[in-house]
């Protein structure tokens, strides 16, 4: 029987679901883990995260420097006796550190999560902190940064974030050769001893394996002890609008354009319906900025939108590299969809479109226990309850064309957009 290449498959309808949820153990300390025991391979993530990013930073750049001289050596052994350990086990080790949070991940045999997990405690109990470590990460910082000024990606990202929250704000502040050289081994030291303790930490372990539960029950056990309560820094985020920025970099062959502006978070009534506006417009591979100009313009081989979305603030941006002559004629074109959005409802059958697409993408994306519990941390660190992403796609599927366009006319002015093209 020969294969029906020409006919589409039909659509089907998703069911209900519900993800799997970890299971919570925590102590009176303030220390909290997770556990999801979920998957077929013995194989598993352990993560410590601790409030330490950019939002509780003293100055600019003291949460990257920590987080990366913690995993360059500690008191007991040398950087490359570390990797030698890790690799040992066949393990794969990252660090992060983010606007809010700096996160530890190991991944390994789940036969290996305790040698691996007693590392990860001696690299966040006892970092070595060397002189020398430090000078290499500030001369690898530097040179990053010199590289990264050659970009027109990098100098647009920068020059938006400070347009949108200021030089006053962590979020709108960015690492540049004077912060690198300010920072000092000894403010380091400090922020390691003010932010890096157990009773602030919260631990999520997932993936298959007898030990899981009872490792983590043996670090509650160990670490129950009383540290510092950290403050709550408070920062005022203006929304700023109609800027134009140019930025000229000789040299360069191609020009980034980004936009956007401030928005309302998740927790507002209006997000399923901005969610909806913004894949119509320019979230997927079909969008309506994408038909425009990628495919009638020829302008981009890619242009994209999206909202972003921290536990203070949120904002909704797209942006695309095109040839320096098309510049100004892409901004027109992206406001001109920006108008139609807000003139003219969404068709039916573009918006089914979306929605199946929507829901295929979320549902296909949950294919192991790590990404069961990336939707978790991204539900718990913004507090929006343990049913967020059953009750988000049920929403979604109840938008209608009328929400879109009302959500266009209210958040999504053309005339308001912070425009920034460098190149």
């Amino acid at each position: 029987m020969l294969l029906d290449r020409v006919s589409p498959p039909p659509f089907s309808d998703i069911e209900p679901f519900t993800l799997i949820k970890p299971e919570m153990q925590h102590v009176a300390s303030g220390l909290s883990a997770f556990i999801l025991e979920h998957g077929d391979q013995e194989v598993c993530r352990l993560e410590y995260a601790f409030p330490a990013g950019k939002w509780y930073e003293p100055y600019t750049g003291i949460s990257y420097f920590t987080a990366k001289l913690m995993v360059e050596g500690t008191l007991q052994k040398s950087s490359g006796a570390v990797q030698q350990i890790i690799a040992q086990h066949g393990a794969f080790f990252e660090i992060s550190a983010g606007n809010d949070q700096v996160v530890l991940s190991m991944y390994c045999l789940s036969r290996y999560l305790k040698p691996m997990a007693t590392l990860m405690e001696e690299m966040i109990e006892q970092p070595a902190f060397s002189v020398e470590e430090f000078e290499k990460l500030r001369i690898q910082a530097r040179q990053n940064y010199f590289l990264n000024t050659d970009k027109t990606s990098y100098l647009a990202g920068r020059s938006f974030l400070s347009v949108l929250f200021g030089d006053q704000h962590p979020y709108g502040l960015s690492m540049d050769d004077k912060a690198i050289d300010k920072i000092a081994l000894e403010d380091i030291v400090k922020f390691h001893q003010h932010s890096f303790h157990w009773n602030q930490a919260r631990v999520f372990v997932c993936g298959k394996g007898k030990e899981l539960a009872l490792s983590v029950k043996d670090l509650l056990q160990r670490k129950n002890t009383l540290g510092p309560v950290l403050g709550k820094p408070i920062y005022t985020t203006i929304r700023v609008t109609s800027e134009n920025i140019k930025i000229e970099k000789l040299g360069a062959v191609q020009s980034t354009v980004k936009g956007g502006f401030l928005i309302p978070t998740r927790m507002d009534q209006d997000y399923p319906a901005m969610y909806m506006y913004n894949e119509i417009f320019g979230g997927y591979f079909g969008s309506r900025l994408m038909q425009n100009i990628r495919e009638d313009k020829g302008f981009t081989y890619g242009i994209h939108s999206a909202m972003v979305h921290d536990p203070h603030v949120a904002y909704w941006t797209m942006q695309a590299d095109v040839n320096g002559e098309n510049a100004e004629a892409t901004v027109r074109e992206i406001k001109v969809e920006m108008r139609k959005m807000r003139e003219e409802k969404v068709s039916e059958e573009e918006l089914s479109v979306v929605k199946n697409y929507i829901l295929g993408s979320f549902i296909s994306s949950l294919d192991t226990p790590f990404t069961f519990m990336d939707k978790f941390k991204t539900s718990y660190f913004n507090s929006l309850g343990e049913n967020y992403y059953e009750e988000l796609m049920q929403q979604l599927l109840a938008v209608t064309s009328d929400q879109i366009q009302d959500v266009a006319m209210r958040y999504f002015d053309p005339e308001q957009l912070n425009i920034v093209v460098a190149g």
